[in-house]
């Protein structure tokens, strides 16, 4: 390829992520980039979360400790219309089949988001309910909610004072986990790798800020994206990491990194130019291989079906001349 070439495909490239606002062609909202992100960590590496779980419960498993997403989707009756609608909470994990957890990805923190974890506590906890010495017990998840951006008003944990019909009263509390408040060297010695993909939001104001020194220079941008790429190695290395997995962070990373810098024409080529040959996670490849052998074998099929459509009218007409003759 030569070098016009090159510059040719990547400008059609830089052309076609900002006209998407540097989103996945699936994806229509920021939302919806950050709660795919996570939950293709979850999905495709669960284990990843034990270190997360650890950090912001302080309970500990042991390497190998199974652990399994659930269902997140719930069916609620609005009590004014009747009308059955479905809540969907963003991860919940089970692990050694009896502790479950609960997280949620927030950028902005506006006020409700803690009677939100509360409508999804009460849902997992009835959907999970048990029944002990005939008496039924609701057990709420541990739950926490990840705020992936600096606001300057994120609280340090989520309550809300929760007033029975018998006068007694119980504090809800939700704990918190700021992400952008962890260095890169902190996420090494704690073995946050699921945190990685989030970690580009944090230049999010200094490049939308007026101020020139302010700014990322692309030489920042390029230092940034090595140690982590540093950390996932180092992370494999010592056994805490599959390659398989660094790479779907790798990706994830590219994905997070196209957002956020995807109206930053310098910044968005040195992104693009980094990242690129790895913007495919290997699972979307094998999606793509699993389609195509799909699609041969429905032709297979329909090669089949029509060859045994022409063998029966065959025999048929056999079977008529066979009688005329008789």
């Amino acid at each position: 390829m030569t070098e016009t070439e090159k510059h040719y495909d990547l400008h059609a490239l830089l052309e076609e992520i900002r006209a998407s606002e540097g989103l996945p062609e699936n994806l229509s909202t920021e939302a919806q980039l950050w709660d795919e992100i996570m939950k293709k960590e979850t999905f495709l590496m669960p284990e990843q979360l034990l270190p997360l779980i650890k950090e912001v419960h302080g309970k500990t498993y042991e390497r190998g400790t199974d652990i399994r997403p659930l269902a997140t989707e719930f069916s609620v009756e609005r009590s004014d219309t009747k009308e059955i609608t479905s809540i969907r909470a963003d991860i919940t994990v089970i692990v050694a089949e009896r502790d479950i957890y609960h997280f949620e990805c927030e950028i902005h923190n506006d006020g409700t988001m803690v009677m939100r974890m509360f409508e999804y506590d009460v849902h997992i906890a009835l959907s999970y309910r048990k029944e002990m010495s005939g008496e039924m017990v609701l057990q709420f998840p541990h739950s926490a909610v990840l705020y992936l951006q600096d606001n300057g008003n994120t609280p340090e944990e989520l309550n809300c004072a929760i007033h029975f019909q018998d006068g007694g009263t119980y504090v809800y509390r939700v704990p918190v986990l700021k992400v952008q408040a962890y260095t890169i060297e902190e996420i090494k010695e704690k073995h946050l790798c699921v945190l990685i993909p989030f970690l580009p939001l944090r230049f999010r104001k200094r490049i939308s800020g007026r101020k020139k020194e302010q700014g990322v220079q692309k030489e920042e941008l390029t230092s940034f994206y090595q140690q982590l790429i540093l950390v996932l190695e180092e992370e494999v290395e010592a056994g805490y990491l599959s390659e398989t997995n660094r790479n779907t962070i790798i990706s994830l990373l590219g994905k997070s990194m196209i957002r956020v810098f995807y109206r930053n024409e310098a910044l968005l080529k040195e992104v693009v130019e980094m990242t690129e040959p790895i913007l495919e996670l290997e699972f979307e490849k094998y999606e793509k291989v699993i389609a195509e052998q799909a699609r041969v074998l429905e032709e297979r099929d329909k090669i089949l079906s029509e060859k045994d459509n022409e063998i029966q009218e065959l025999k048929k007409k056999i079977s008529e001349m066979e009688r005329r003759d008789s």
